[in-house]
C-alpha cells in the first residue's frame, strides 16, 4: 500500500514538473487578446511595436530582464526609490536559470507586470518621481514629452535597452552633478564605519577630527586620513561655506557649524527631491524659454532647453510674508510702474507713520486715492479716524528713483498679487541670505530680463535705461512679445554658476529637514 502511494506521488510530482517545463510559448495572438482584455493603452502601444511578442518572460529575453533588474537595484543612485518598482518577477527571470512560469496565465500576468514596472521606472528617469508643490499652476503643466512605451519597445527591439537610461535622462546641467553627489553619499553611507558627525569645536586645524571627517563625507576632501595643513583646511571650509550658500571666509562660526551638523542622510534627501524636480522641469524648458525663481536660493535662472541663458540674484519674501509658489506666463512689462501699496502694508506699516505726520506721504512720494481714484490732499484727511479694519483709500507711490518697484515690473496672472520687479535698493543683492520682501520678487538685473521678454521691442528697454529715473512719469504698459512662462518653486538644492552643488536653507520650514533650533 505504501509502495503504491509512493508511486502515485511520484507520478503527480513528475506530472507537475512536466507541466512547468512544457508550458507553451506565448503566442502573439494570446498576448494581444490578454492586453486588450486588460485595457492598458500604454502597454498596448509597447507590444504593438513588438508585434505582440513577449519582451521578458521567455528564455531568449532573459538579458532584457537582467538589464532592467540591474538598473532598478541601483535606482537609489539615480535619486529614485527601489520600492516603487516591484521586481519579484524580474528577479525570477534574471536569476533563476531555466525558470519558467507554471502556466500560460501566470506567464501573461508576469509579462505585463514587468512591462508596467519598466514603463514606470523609465518614466521616472525622464520626468521625475515627484512633482513640485505649486500654490497656483496657471498653465496646468504636466511633463508629457517622450513616448516611454514606444521608446522602451524600440530599444528592446534593437537590443539597446542598456542605452535607454542615458537617452531619457534630461540634459539639464543640474542632473549629472546631482547624480554624482548622490552616488558619493550612498557609497560613504554604505561603509561599515560610517556614522553621522557632529561638530562642536570652531578650530580649523588637524586636531579637529570631526571637521576632517565631515569634509570628507561632503566630498570636499578626498581622504579622512591625510594630515592637512591649516591653510588647506581653511580653503576647504570656504568650499563648504559656498556649498551651503554662506559667506566664504574660512571661519567656523555658528552658521556653518549648523549646516555641517545637518546629517548626510538629510543632504541625500535634498538631492533626491531636487533631481526629480529638475527632471520634471526639463520637458517644460525643452522647446521654450522659461523663467525659474527658486525661493530658498533667492535666485533666478532663465532656461532655454538645457542652457541657462540668464541668471541673477533675487530678493524674495521673508518668513512672515513668504513668496508663493506658482506657474504662470508674463503678459505685460510696465515701465515706470506705480507701486500700489498692498492693504496690509498700507494699514500696518504706513498708517501709523502717517498718523504721526501726514508729511510722510509727500516725503515718500506717495499719493492717496479715494475709491473713485481721485487724488486726495493728505492734510485734509483725519487719519486718526481710520484703522486696519477700516481704510477706504489706496496709497500708491509715484514713479521715480525712490519707487519701491524701480523702473520695471513684469506682470503675470496669479491669485497672490505678486510680480517680478526692479528695486532702488541694490545693496541687498550683496547678501547671501536675501529674504526681505513682502512676497514679491526683486530682480538684480531687471533690464536683462526685460530685453528677453520684449524681444521685438527692445528699444523700449533701451530708452528706459537711457532716460533713467523720471519723477512723476506716467507708467507705460507694453505687451510682452514673448509670453514667457515663469515658475516660482521651492527647490532645496541646485548648482551655482561654477557647477557646484549648493544646499539651501529650508527658509520657510516646508520640509522640516533643516529646521532651526
Amino acid at each position: 500500500m505504501e509502495k503504491n502511494n509512493w508511486k502515485a506521488g511520484l507520478v503527480i510530482l513528475l506530472g507537475w514538473i512536466w507541466s512547468i517545463s512544457s508550458v507553451a510559448q506565448i503566442t502573439s495572438l494570446q498576448l494581444r487578446q490578454y492586453i486588450l482584455d486588460n485595457r492598458s493603452p500604454g502597454i498596448n502601444e509597447f507590444y504593438s511595436r513588438l508585434n505582440y511578442q513577449p519582451a521578458w518572460v521567455q528564455g531568449k529575453n532573459k538579458v532584457q530582464g537582467e538589464i532592467l533588474h540591474g538598473l532598478i537595484k541601483h535606482s537609489a543612485a539615480l535619486g529614485l526609490r527601489e520600492k516603487d518598482y516591484p521586481i519579484n518577477d524580474i528577479e525570477l527571470i534574471a536569476n533563476a536559470a531555466g525558470f519558467r512560469f507554471q502556466n500560460l496565465n501566470d506567464s501573461l500576468e508576469a509579462e505585463l507586470r514587468i512591462t508596467k514596472t519598466a514603463i514606470d521606472f523609465y518614466s521616472d528617469i525622464a520626468h521625475g518621481n515627484t512633482k513640485p508643490a505649486l500654490g497656483y499652476n496657471g498653465l496646468a503643466y504636466e511633463p508629457g514629452c517622450g513616448d516611454i512605451p514606444a521608446l522602451l519597445a524600440d530599444h528592446i527591439s534593437n537590443g539597446e535597452l542598456i542605452l535607454l537610461h542615458a537617452h531619457l535622462s534630461p540634459p539639464l546641467p543640474e542632473i549629472p552633478v546631482m547624480e554624482s553627489n548622490i552616488r558619493w553619499f550612498l557609497s560613504i553611507m554604505a561603509d561599515s564605519n560610517f556614522k553621522e558627525i557632529t561638530l562642536q569645536s570652531n578650530k580649523v586645524d588637524r586636531t579637529n577630527r570631526p571637521l576632517i571627517l565631515k569634509l570628507y563625507q561632503l566630498g570636499i576632501i578626498d581622504s579622512a586620513d591625510k594630515a592637512y595643513p591649516e591653510s588647506i583646511l581653511k580653503l576647504k571650509v570656504k568650499e563648504a561655506q559656498r556649498q551651503f550658500n554662506l559667506m566664504a571666509d574660512g571661519v567656523l562660526r555658528s552658521t556653518i557649524l549648523r549646516e555641517m551638523n545637518i546629517p548626510i542622510a538629510v543632504r541625500l534627501q535634498q538631492l533626491d527631491l531636487s533631481i526629480n524636480y529638475y527632471r520634471w522641469l526639463y520637458y517644460f524648458t525643452r522647446n521654450q524659454t522659461v523663467i525659474v525663481v527658486n525661493i530658498p536660493s533667492a535666485y533666478l535662472k532663465v532656461y532655454r532647453s538645457q542652457e541657462i541663458i540668464l541668471e541673477m540674484r533675487m530678493v524674495v519674501g521673508k518668513r512672515s510674508t513668504p513668496t508663493p509658489t506658482l506657474l504662470s506666463k508674463v503678459d505685460q512689462v510696465i515701465l515706470y510702474p506705480y507701486w500700489h501699496v498692498p492693504y496690509s502694508i498700507a494699514t500696518k506699516e504706513l498708517l501709523p507713520a502717517i498718523k504721526k505726520d501726514p508729511g510722510y506721504i509727500d516725503a515718500g512720494s506717495y499719493q492717496v486715492l479715494n475709491k473713485a481714484g481721485k487724488i486726495m490732499d493728505p492734510y485734509s484727511i483725519n487719519w486718526h479716524a481710520y484703522s486696519r479694519s477700516y481704510f477706504p483709500f489706496i496709497i500708491r507711490q509715484s514713479t521715480g528713483c525712490d519707487n519701491a518697484l524701480g523702473l520695471l515690473k513684469l506682470n503675470f496672472y496669479n491669485p497672490f498679487g505678486v510680480y517680478l520687479h526692479d528695486t532702488p535698493n541694490k545693496s541687498m543683492f550683496m547678501l547671501n541670505k536675501r529674504y526681505f520682501s513682502h512676497g514679491c520678487m526683486r530682480m538684480e538685473k531687471p533690464m536683462d530680463l526685460g530685453h528677453l521678454v520684449l524681444k521685438n521691442n527692445q528699444i523700449a528697454i533701451d530708452t528706459l535705461e537711457q532716460k533713467g529715473c523720471l519723477r512723476n512719469q506716467a507708467p507705460i504698459i507694453v505687451r510682452a512679445d514673448v509670453n514667457m512662462p515663469v515658475l516660482v518653486w521651492y527647490n532645496p538644492a541646485g548648482i551655482d554658476s561654477t557647477g557646484r552643488v549648493v544646499y539651501y536653507e529650508d527658509i520657510y520650514e516646508k520640509f522640516g529637514w533643516t529646521r532651526r533650533n
